[in-house]
């Protein structure tokens, strides 16, 4: 009995020395991160140097929680079919069916397509903004920033503009984590890439700001609304610190409902859909006749080419006399663009009148004054240069449908040389 008590405890003994030594040696043998990788990390974390962030890993990293991986799946599919353009064309299309409406986030709407436009990312072609190139994300970025910023709008206060000790910063700093959730909120952004002015540094972004840019707006905004989108629809123009002033075409903007963005919606997809108002033929009440193989008649309003002019063709500067533009078609019409002057050359722009002030009756007892822009020209400029410098607009504050439209001259002041007054181009929208 006691010789097999002693080989138990014995046999328990060698089995804890064991247990030690393999413990020991396992600890031992447990290799050391290589100084050389110790040293590339450091180096990367102070080096400062701009990284894509992902919104993923920005997400995970302030601790947001994943979702079961085939809820995962199944959302990215319903994503990629939201962001397929042409399902994005034919939901505006048929948006545009409906009957416009006045949605409780009509400030929201107009606040985020005027960031849009602001910052010049839409064209023809048309664009899904999380597809964007980073130069185009950076412009829109950069607007709304701003807007949250300094502006007193429906998304400014969305990021709290504080520094490292939650003080207001003037240096503009914003803490990158809420900069990052914001433009995924609001235009879908998921990898963020510093550009030249987004400077990223211990968890803030610090932009720099610049003055004078030309920018587009749309105006007179009709707003249209499913169980899944808005539309925000418009005619745009291009407009810059100098009074150039030029018309792009109709802004449609897509919004997806979107319960998970702080505003309750996300921009989708956006174009300017570059449809004219056909005019069928002018009516003038007088033009100047013919000369040196040179006409000046009403046609020439709306032939595209700004060398060429309607000229009045009365005594004097030609207060009274009218110009009638007759449609192919009733349609709805906003207002009227006009190209002042001979804008051929210097020359001719000089030594001839131009308008000041005129009336326009847009049928159904609709009616609009205006005066014309202050025009400007140098030596040297080319007609295109000349249009760009002498357009000004006349328009309504709601559109009419309607296939005629007559312009009385109001005012109107004499050339260097002749009092004939000259328009180049007239466009309606």
């Amino acid at each position: 009995m006691k010789k097999s008590i002693f080989n138990i405890l014995i046999s328990i003994m060698c089995c804890l020395v064991m247990t030690g030594c393999d413990g020991k040696t396992q600890e031992a043998e447990k290799p050391d991160k290589p100084a050389d990788m110790k040293e590339s990390v450091q180096e990367e974390q102070e080096s400062g140097e701009e990284q894509p962030i992902s919104v993923e890993d920005e997400k995970d990293t302030v601790g947001s929680t994943k979702n079961d991986p085939a809820e995962d799946t199944e959302k990215e599919e319903e994503k990629n079919k939201l962001l397929t353009e042409a399902d994005c064309i034919e939901e505006i299309n048929m948006l545009r069916e409906t009957e416009a409406v006045l949605p409780a986030e009509t400030e929201l709407l107009a606040e985020l397509a005027r960031c849009v436009t602001v910052s010049r990312i839409l064209d023809e072609k048309g664009m899904i903004f999380s597809e964007m190139d980073n130069d185009r994300r950076a412009a829109l970025r950069y607007q709304l920033i701003n807007d949250v910023m300094w502006g007193e709008t429906a998304i400014s206060g969305a990021i709290p503009i504080k520094d490292s000790e939650g003080r207001y910063d003037a240096d503009k700093l914003i803490p990158l984590d809420d900069a990052i959730e914001f433009f995924r909120d609001v235009y879908g952004e998921e990898s963020f890439y510093p550009a030249e002015y987004e400077h990223v540094k211990d968890g803030y972004m610090l932009l720099s700001f610049g003055d004078g840019d030309p920018w587009h707006l749309v105006e007179h905004m009709q707003f249209f609304e499913d169980d899944g989108y808005f539309l925000l629809t418009g005619p745009a123009f291009y407009e810059d610190n100098g009074g150039n002033i030029s018309f792009l075409g109709y802004a449609d903007i897509l919004y997806a409902k979107n319960p998970e963005s702080r505003y309750g919606v996300t921009l989708l997809y956006g174009r300017y859909r570059n449809e004219k108002i056909n005019i069928s033929f002018v009516e003038t009440s007088s033009e100047l006749p013919a000369a040196n193989g040179k006409t000046y008649s009403g046609q020439n309003l709306v032939d595209g080419d700004y060398s060429t002019v309607w000229s009045e063709g009365v005594p004097g500067t030609g207060v009274g006399e009218t110009i009638t533009l007759h449609l192919d078609k009733k349609q709805p019409v906003y207002g009227v663009l006009f190209c002042n002057g001979y804008t051929a050359g210097y020359e001719q722009y000089n030594n001839n009148g131009m308008l000041t002030d005129v009336k326009v009756d847009f049928g159904g007892g609709k009616e609009a004054e205006g005066s014309m822009m202050e025009g400007y020209a140098y030596e040297g400029f080319s007609a295109g240069d000349l249009a760009d410098c002498n357009r000004s607009k006349v328009e309504l504050d709601e559109p009419v449908i309607t296939d005629t439209v007559t312009i009385t001259i109001t005012g109107a002041k004499k050339g260097v040389k002749y009092d004939d007054t000259c328009v180049s181009e007239i466009q309606l929208y």
